[in-house]
């Protein structure tokens, strides 16, 4: 009986010291650099300065400051995101960020981002319509990038 709490005690020791001496994850994420970040989305139907996407990183927080306009068909999108504010985020330790606001039950508007270097943001925005005189109703999603200002 003492033999088996023995080779016990010997297994939780060894276990003990994996976990404090073990290597970290490779990769985790990326190192992000506070400050503002300004970039467009790729849709080339809405004007360039309605593209615009911005937002701020200070202490592993984001915050969107500047939330694109986004088209389908002749239908463009309103503000959701900003509407009530700056919303804020907390940074994922592989450097990603997620905003969503509910469209209609289960549809969601979202605007996820991803830190591809420490000052470059690569990510996608999705926008519900619904359907309406001029323009279809469903989904669209655009790619953005954002670079450190």
């Amino acid at each position: 009986m003492s033999e088996r709490i023995a080779v016990l005690s010997l297994a939780l020791v060894l276990f003990a010291a994996l976990l404090v001496f073990a290597p970290g994850p490779a990769g985790a994420g990326v190192s992000v650099k506070s400050g503002s970040y300004s970039g467009k989305t790729v849709q080339e139907s809405v004007k360039g300065s309605f593209r615009k996407v911005q937002f701020t990183v200070r202490k592993g927080k984001v915050t969107l400051t500047g939330e694109p306009v986004v088209a389908k068909g002749l239908c463009l999108s309103t503000p959701v995101f900003t509407l009530d504010g700056t919303p804020k985020r907390k940074l994922s330790s592989r450097g990603a960020f997620t905003f969503t606001k509910t469209f209609v039950g289960s549809k969601f508007d979202r605007i996820s981002g991803r830190f591809v270097s420490p000052t470059e943001v690569e990510g996608f925005v999705t926008y519900h319509f619904q359907a309406q005189d001029l323009c279809s109703g469903g989904k669209i999603k655009v790619r953005f990038s954002a670079e450190h200002t």
